[in-house]
């Protein structure tokens, strides 16, 4: 699917996003959207780079803005050279008005080859001016993919960039868009300088809402003859939790297992066996395992943390941390708990806190990689998806109290605590015990606490 948010009516997904930035920068005040990895912060740019979405947003007012897209991933070369040039190029290349400019021009190619190092930032300056001389709207640059770039390159740039807006502040706005604030990218004093225009104007991105990601499931279906139906598009959204790449990869995921099935699986339990069985695809996923492997490794150690520490009994969180996971869309809180945003990055951190408990007392084993659990050195029968989560939720507490509440919350989901009474988390530690006990009948491993909940033992 090509990662654009426009639709075959002419209108766009992520409608409050483009709303709220553009009103923003109509009110003349530079943007830093920011972003976990591939959330569709360059589909965004993309999109506000387009004249029409500023016309059907704010009228005929929308003419008076010239945006320019530029992806920093075409630079020549991570260099104060590289990033005007590509910055220069790409004002040539928005409008014919700024193509046919003498004196941008005649800057371009002194800027491609000085004379000195001195003439470096002079041409760009002087390309810009004749940029902002050459047409009467107003310029807004569109920086993606600006992480790099703003981490590298002479810091000089930067301050450059600031004095640049503040010379011609009503005619010249710039947008960012990196996966962490511009100020914990990089603190130097010229940086720091730059990033106060963003201080007041930071967008964080969420997660596609429900409605658009209804609407990338239909684009996936009319692409690929997928044939999915509610309780599909349900088990989707679960998965991905609104993430493109994610919602894209659970697709392809399920298309798979019904074209391999050759049944019509009109029967709702035939759909949820299958949706069983594509569960244990998913953890397995290359592309997928490397989405939630993003987002991981742009967490600090003490966001990694908060993060493994919401499926351990003693975990006593960091409230400061949690808030910023939360802001930043990582996690989300229902009803008073905080939880990851979709299942697939739920399912990843619980494999990120178990990495370092592998082997029980008693020969008990469970590999987070392929998801298997060993007893005695033999795997266990497969475990379904609600037995595997609730071994998951054990391991990581072992010897530890498990409440009936913290099982339904973590095995279930918040949204089933009222449905799942006793005997349904009774029938499930029942059909664990069969597959991990040798004695089933009497248990040495998942035990019961009687009026307090379950325990796994080392011994």
């Amino acid at each position: 699917m090509p990662e654009t948010l426009r639709l075959a009516d002419g209108g766009y997904m992520r409608r409050p996003d483009v709303q709220n930035v553009i009103q923003y920068l109509y009110a003349l005040q530079c943007v830093e959207i920011t972003g976990f990895s591939n959330i569709g912060k360059s589909a965004l740019l993309r999109l506000l780079a387009q004249p029409d979405v500023w016309v059907q947003e704010i009228g005929e007012a929308g003419q008076e803005f010239l945006p320019v897209y530029i992806d920093c991933n075409r630079m020549l070369d991570m260099s104060d050279q590289g990033f005007y040039e590509l910055v220069l190029r790409c004002l040539r290349e928005s409008s014919q008005t700024l193509a046919d400019s003498p004196e941008l021009t005649i800057a371009y190619e002194t800027l491609v080859a000085p004379a000195s190092d001195f003439q470096i930032p002079l041409s760009f300056n002087q390309g810009l001016t004749a940029a902002l001389q050459a047409t009467p709207q107003k310029l807004i640059l569109l920086f993606d993919e600006f992480d790099e770039p703003f981490s590298q390159i002479d810091a000089r740039v930067f301050l450059n960039l600031r004095a640049l807006q503040d010379r011609y502040d009503e005619r010249l706005l710039y947008v960012t868009a990196t996966v962490k604030p511009l100020i914990r990218l990089r603190e130097e004093d010229h940086c720091g300088e730059f990033s106060e225009l963003f201080r007041h104007r930071a967008w964080r991105l969420a997660p596609l809402t429900r409605s658009d990601s209804e609407r990338l499931i239909r684009r996936y279906m009319t692409a690929f003859e997928a044939n999915f139906n509610a309780a599909d598009v349900d088990f989707i959204i679960a998965w991905a939790g609104g993430h493109p790449n994610m919602t894209e990869g659970v697709c392809r995921a399920l298309d798979e297992a019904i074209a391999r099935s050759g049944q019509g699986l009109s029967d709702p339990m035939e759909r949820w066996q299958l949706h069983r069985q594509v569960t244990r695809t998913l953890r397995t996923d290359p592309g997928l395992i490397l989405e939630c492997t993003k987002i991981w490794r742009s967490l600090s150690h003490e966001e990694r943390a908060e993060m493994t520490g919401l499926f351990r009994t003693d975990h006593e969180p960091d409230m400061e941390v949690v808030e910023g996971l939360v802001r930043r869309h990582i996690l989300f809180r229902i009803e008073g708990k905080e939880q990851p945003f979709c299942r697939l990055m739920t399912e990843y951190v619980q494999v990120q806190a178990l990495r370092s408990r592998r082997t029980l007392g008693g020969g008990l084993r469970v590999d987070v990689e392929s998801g298997e659990v060993f007893v005695d050195g033999k795997a266990v029968e497969t475990l379904t998806n609600l037995e595997y989560r609730l071994m998951l939720l054990l391991f990581q507490n072992a010897e530890k109290i498990v409440d009936k509440y913290t099982i339904v919350s973590n095995v279930w989901g918040d949204s089933y605590i009222d449905e799942v009474d006793d005997a349904r988390i009774e029938k499930l530690v029942s059909r664990l015990r069969q597959k991990i006990e040798t004695d089933s009948s009497a248990p040495r491993r998942l035990t019961t606490v009687r009026g307090r909940g379950y325990k796994l033992l080392l011994k």
